[in-house]
């Protein structure tokens, strides 16, 4: 079961979408993306989510940080908005 510091921590490892640039941490994305994945493995590990379930939220996160949809917390609910694609 993967732990979500060490999700982060890979994640900034991959340099791609949280890096250090001249000495300031860049990471727009990574309160939303830590608090899904925080998230998403309590409920794996309280029994609620399945390994499917986890898989579908960590394509999400995926999908998240390519641009692809907006994740967005709204009263403790997750919610998903796909964006509009680019003409």
């Amino acid at each position: 079961m993967i732990e979500a510091k060490n999700f982060i921590k890979e994640l900034i490892k991959e340099g791609k979408h949280f890096y250090y640039e001249d000495n300031v941490f860049q990471g727009n994305k990574i309160f939303v993306v830590y608090s899904v994945v925080r998230w998403v493995v309590a409920e794996a590990k309280s029994g609620k989510f399945d390994s499917a379930q986890v898989k579908n939220y960590l394509n999400a996160v995926s999908a998240y940080l390519s641009g692809e949809i907006e994740l967005f917390w709204e009263n403790g609910v997750l919610y998903v908005r796909k964006l509009k694609e680019k003409t």
